[in-house]
Formats: C-alpha cells, structure tokens, sequence
C-alpha cells in the first residue's frame, strides 16, 4: 500500500512538471503529491516512527519531493499570436511600475533593431521622465541634468527570431562596451559602455529575451549605482509585454 502510495505521488509530481504548464493545475497536482507522501508517513512500519518521531519523518518525506514540484519551467511567458500582441503592445497602456524614481510617460513608435536582424512586427519605445514628486535629478559639469534612458522593446514573429535579435545585441555590444559578465545570454544581458574622455560617466545598455519579445534599455550614468535600475526597467518592458499577452487568452 505504502508503496502504490509512493508511486502516485512521483506520478503527479512528474505530471505537474513534465505536461501541465497552467498554474493552478500544478498547484493542485502539487497538494496531491504532499498529501499522498504524508499518507506514505502513515503507512510506514511503527519502527520508524519510535526512533524519528512522526514528525520528523513527515518532514524527512516532505523534504524529499519537495525539490522535485519547485522546479519552475524554463520559460513561464504566456503564449499568444504575434500579431495580435504587437498590437496590444503598441496600444498599451503600459501597466508595469518602473523602478524609482523612474516613471512611465507615453508609448511611441521606435526607430530600433538591426538591418541585418530578424524582421519585427513591431518595435515600442517607451518613453520615460523622473517623478517630480522625488525631485531626483542628476547634475552634469554646466549644473545641467543628465540622466537619461531610452527603453523599447521588440515583438518578433516566434521565439527563435527574438533570441536571434538578442544574440545580435549582445555582438553588436562586444565590439565597443564591456560585458557585465563572462558569457552574457540572450535572457539577460548587460554591458557597461566606455566613457568618453573627460566625462564622469558612462553608460549601461541592458536587454532581455523572454519568449518573442526583445527589450532593451540604454541608461546614463553609467555607475554601479544605476545598473539596477537599468536592469528593472527591462524586466518591467518584459512584464508589459507577458501582461499583453495575457489579454488575448482571457
């Protein structure tokens, strides 16, 4: 009995990671698998039980396949047309929170890309000002402010096209900036731009790949302390895009 127990829940926990990608399905998949291996606790012989305590056993258990139901997919991003998100995309509104004091202004169409890269259905800059509540700026040499972002993103017809156009990014970037670290992917990627002579600053240009989306953002200053920012706002271009997506399958 124990061990039909036993079987069923590595059954469900393999279902719930292997063939069910909606949430609330692997969710409930996943209490399956807990109960049955507290069923399997209760099953074992009293032995076990005198020594470790029913608890500890519990635990033991528990711990055991815990590991096995926490495994996320590689890419969680939800599927939709192309087509119809690029027009979602490009309609907005932008529905993400930028990080501070970064604040979201209007969308607009982008000059961006590669000639040379994939064709794109479409390309969105998001345009970007400070929050005149922080009164946050950032003084230059003439005491003028010098901050300054431009983020878009790209929607691109399959997801091979858009790693394709990360892949380029990130070549197009060695050439000149130098890469946040040793072997920069598609996913993620960050490089840090060289400062011109004089200056007190550089800059950082961030992207990001995340099914047929590519999101880039290119920020000054240059500074450790601001590479967080660069790179929250291409997560938050990345999140608009799956909250897009969202809306054709509701």
């Amino acid at each position: 009995m124990a061990g039909a127990l036993a079987l069923a829940g590595v059954g469900q926990l393999l279902v719930a990671n292997l063939l069910v990608t909606n949430g609330w399905l692997r969710m409930v998949l996943t209490i399956g698998a807990i109960c049955t291996a507290v069923g399997v606790v209760q099953l074992l012989p009293q032995s076990w039980h005198n020594r470790m305590g029913t608890l500890a056993v519990t635990f033991a258990t528990v711990a055991g396949v815990v590991p096995l139901f926490l495994v996320e997919p590689g890419d969680d991003s939800p599927e939709a047309d192309p087509v119809v998100l690029a027009a979602l995309v490009e309609r907005g509104p932008f529905d993400q929170r930028l990080p501070d004091p970064l604040v979201p202004q209007a969308l607009a169409p982008a000059n961006s890309g590669m000639e040379s890269g994939p064709t794109k259905l479409t390309s969105v800059q998001l345009k970007i000002g400070i929050d005149p509540e922080v009164g946050v700026f950032l003084p230059g040499d003439d005491g003028e402010e010098t901050f300054q972002i431009f983020a878009y993103l790209e929607i691109y017809p399959n997801a091979d096209d858009a790693d394709q156009r990360g892949e380029a990014h990130i070549k197009e970037l060695s050439v000149w900036d130098k890469p946040l670290g040793t072997d920069p992917a598609p996913g993620n990627h960050c490089f840090q731009g060289a400062a011109v002579e004089g200056a007190t600053a550089a800059y950082w240009e961030c992207g990001g790949v995340r099914g047929d989306v590519f999101a880039s953002v290119t920020l000054t200053p240059g500074d450790n302390a601001h590479l967080g920012t660069a790179r929250d706002t291409v997560s938050a271009l990345l999140n608009y895009a799956d909250s897009m997506a969202r809306k054709t399958i509701d």
